[in-house]
């Protein structure tokens, strides 16, 4: 989905700043094809101190995945870094971004209405992204979500745990 975030790029006149490996070098100028050069700027991969400072700089991180996304760690790595999301309501992404709250999102493959979810993005207040990832999906969080589960599982079945219950349902 690189190709649809370069476009919108393009229509907002921002610059689509890429971190990471460039993995497929045909994809890549395939992606190039379709923007004004210097549309892209290729970060490559980089310490994740540092990266997570340049991250925090942006002011949307755009989520373009052409697949269900399962979870979606990245969009929460931009929130823990205060950088409101603009992404496709599809997979697990849909699931993170709250309109408004920590972000905007926009039917799958809509480059029109992907391009309005991130102007709704900038306004989102970047602290809040910030105090979203943490009351979510932090350690804290996640160790909460284990400890009452537990205890769930210890209360209805009379202090013993029944075997194939997982924090998931599964």
């Amino acid at each position: 989905g690189l190709e649809d975030a370069a476009r919108v790029a393009v229509r907002l006149g921002m610059p689509l700043r890429v971190w990471g490996v460039r993995q497929d070098e045909a994809y890549v100028a395939a992606v190039e094809a379709v923007v004004p050069a210097g549309t892209i700027e290729w970060r490559g991969f980089l310490p994740t101190e540092t990266f997570q400072a340049e991250l925090g700089r942006c002011a949307v991180f755009l989520n373009t995945p052409k697949w269900n996304e399962a979870f979606g760690n990245v969009v929460v790595e931009a929130l823990a870094c205060g950088v409101p999301v603009a992404a496709y309501a599809r997979g697990g992404p849909c699931e993170l971004v709250v309109e408004g709250v920590n972000g905007a999102l926009a039917p799958a493959d809509d480059l029109e209405a992907l391009a309005e979810a991130v102007r709704r993005a900038r306004s989102v207040d970047r602290a809040a992204c910030r105090r979203w990832a943490e009351e979510h999906h932090s350690q804290r969080a996640f160790s909460g979500a284990i400890e009452q589960w537990l205890l769930e599982v210890v209360e209805g079945e009379g202090g013993t745990a029944s075997h194939g219950i997982s924090p998931t349902g599964g």
